[in-house]
């Protein structure tokens, strides 16, 4: 039905008694009534209850046959236990996957939602159950006491806010503690910030996610017990100081471990990774007063990813000699940090390092070649002067990204990078010298922006390869590369250019001569200019054309109707430019369907809507936006990661 607007169901559709499997979407429509009638129904994804006769819960109790996955909606409708009964889920075994969830905040009706709940008793043949948004202090009897559960798999409570009590029955006499869910492999707790009690038993669990709650004491608990978890997720524990003594040593096939977002923790647990000899992932992140990770990190011979993000207090990593397996190891953000972890340098499976906002970190620790390296990426790292003296090396390196970086110093010899793909330089402010470029015959990707001490660009004649190049916003740079300029121009697989804003003091464009398959071009001027080149008139494949910045242009030029495959057209940061080409050369762009200006004042005017001089220009174009009438889009060129 996707293809039809209906706001209500049709009536005949309860009359449809054969009527075996529906589909439809949650949103758009008003539920249909009556769906009780329906007593063959194999399939219902979902069950609005409603207020109106009909629409109640008491709906659900003739349909004997549902199968697979069903979610149940606003449950605050049902009035009382006595109701919910009506539903008699507990006849429905062929039922795996269930969901029960109400809405609004509820604060007054914590009886009400713990008597309802405790007469919609699911059947015990369940492998997953949601509950979310649950008002009750206390989970129903049938949740406490052992009833069945044998087949439940997955367990999911989500902003059960009132809830306060999740706890253990003892059998009596004397078996100890009942089993809540002997084959539960997945537990989520999320948003319950009251509660303070959980069952300690799961014998088969491996996989434990708790988010958002005031206190650590939910996983005290849990982790009494647990012995075969293999992931472990904890987000957003506002109290949590450090993780219980027990849960990381005692679960010795752990494999990934997520720490998110917990604002007083100081400590994980000491020396506790010599017992996680299984952890093939650790990620810390947004944990502003962990100042050191425990030692032990060299012990993990099975990790393979190592992610530390926005940890603002973190001022040491231990070391990491032993990281065999080590292929990702990512720092974000950690501005206090003054140094790597000593033994990076060894880790020889490394095939990804991401070193972002760490003001303080001065080197990077890589003095020999890392055999399998393929990427490395470098921002705003401040007091970084150099690059790894080990770089050249690297021989394996694909990508290799460096932004943002102000004291930094790029003199590289670039001999023997036979594998790069991609190059990029942006907002470097120290000197940049790219030896033996012409080596990297396998570059698909140039791009070299906002570096004001560029003086020179290798020859590119050999990189046949080149798909995209990207050289603008380089103050002291006069002239486009030898390639460009070329006649005979050997970059026959280059479709994407940026190119421009040279120096401020050249009258014209650096000449360079029309690449038959280009496709997009962006130009950056200078307030010199006051045209664009030529030349462009003839690059009759562009499908995309970005003019940024040529304040000294009034008008486009006429010669812009020859650009017939031109698809969208973006002009910005022109301030004198007010003339569009006429509406005969427009008109001429047939292909043409989205134009955008942007911080171009008296252009702006002339393309109001209607009553722009411009207007009757574009008006024909399907999408037209900009600041003074559209929403707001920055230009494309403008963005970086």
């Amino acid at each position: 039905m996707d293809d039809l607007n209906l706001e209500e169901f049709p009536k005949e559709l309860q009359n449809l008694m054969n009527l075996r499997h529906v589909y439809f979407d949650k949103d758009p429509m008003k539920f249909p009534v009556d769906m009780g009638r329906l007593s063959n129904l194999r399939s219902l994804s979902f069950f609005i209850v409603g207020k109106e006769r009909g629409r109640g819960i008491e709906e659900l109790a003739g349909l004997k046959h549902l199968k697979g996955e069903l979610s149940i909606y606003d449950l605050q409708h049902v009035t009382d236990g006595e109701e919910a009964k009506k539903a008699k889920l507990a006849e429905k075994t062929n039922i795996r996957k269930l969901r029960f969830e109400w809405q609004g905040n509820r604060s007054s009706a914590i009886n009400i939602d713990r008597d309802v709940l405790e007469d919609l008793k699911p059947p015990s043949e369940l492998e997953l159950l949601e509950i979310c948004k649950f008002s009750g202090d206390k989970f129903p009897s049938w949740m406490m006491s052992g009833y069945l559960f044998d087949a439940l798999k997955r367990l999911t409570i989500d902003k059960a806010r009132y809830l306060i009590e999740w706890t253990e029955i003892a059998a009596w006499p004397t078996e100890g503690t009942i089993v809540l869910f002997p084959r539960l492999e997945e537990l989520l707790l999320r948003n319950c910030d009251q509660l303070t009690s959980a069952p300690t038993r799961f014998p088969c669990l491996q996989k434990l996610e708790i988010e958002s709650m005031d206190s650590g004491m939910p996983i005290s608990n849990i982790s009494t017990h647990l012995t075969t978890l293999t992931c472990l997720i904890i987000k957003k524990i506002r109290r949590l100081t450090h993780l219980p003594e027990g849960m990381l040593k005692r679960n010795k096939n752990l494999s990934y471990l997520e720490i998110k977002d917990c604002p007083e923790l100081t400590c994980i647990v000491d020396d506790v990774f010599g017992c996680c000899a299984s952890l093939e992932e650790l990620r810390i992140s947004k944990c502003p007063n962990l100042r050191t990770l425990p030692d032990g990190l060299h012990t993990l011979l099975s990790l393979r990813k190592l992610i530390i993000e926005n940890c603002k207090s973190l001022e040491c990593i231990p070391v990491t000699y032993g990281l065999t397996s080590l292929c990702e190891f990512s720092v974000w953000f950690c501005p206090q940090l003054p140094s790597l972890p000593e033994g990076l340098e060894y880790c020889n499976s490394l095939q990804m390092l991401t070193i972002r906002k760490c003001s303080k970190i001065s080197s990077i620790p890589i003095t020999q070649g890392l055999p399998f390296l393929r990427e490395i990426k470098i921002s705003w790292c401040a007091q970084l002067s150099s690059l790894p003296s080990g770089l050249e090396y690297c021989t394996s390196l694909q990508k290799l990204t460096i932004e943002y970086c102000t004291s930094v110093e790029f003199v590289q010899t670039l001999h023997g990078f036979t594998s790069l793909r991609q190059l990029s330089l942006y907002r470097i402010s120290g000197k940049i010298l790219l030896s033996a470029l012409e080596s990297c015959t396998s570059l698909e990707i140039l791009s070299i922006s906002y570096c004001p001490n560029l003086e020179t660009i290798p020859s590119l004649d050999s990189l046949t390869h080149l798909r995209k190049l990207a050289i603008y916003e380089c103050d002291v740079l006069k002239s486009v590369p030898s390639a460009l300029a070329s006649s005979h121009c050997s970059l026959t697989r280059l479709i994407k250019l940026e190119v421009g804003g040279f120096w401020k003091e050249l009258d014209s464009f650096p000449a360079f001569h029309v690449i038959p398959q280009l496709e997009e071009l962006t130009l950056y001027g200078w307030p010199k200019l006051n045209s664009l080149p030529e030349q462009v008139q003839h690059f009759t494949s562009l499908t995309y054309l970005e003019i940024y910045s040529f304040d000294g242009m009034e008008a486009l030029p006429e010669w812009l109707r020859n650009l017939t495959s031109l698809e969208c057209l973006f002009i910005s940061m022109s301030k004198n430019l007010m003339y569009l080409p006429t509406i005969e050369a427009m008109q001429c762009l047939t292909k043409l369907q989205h134009i955008h200006i942007y911080h171009c004042p008296l252009l702006k005017e002339r393309c109001i809507k209607d009553i722009g001089p411009e207007w009757h220009k574009i008006s024909h174009i399907s999408t037209i936006r900009g600041r003074f009438l559209f929403p707001f889009l920055v230009p494309k060129s403008t963005m970086h990661a």
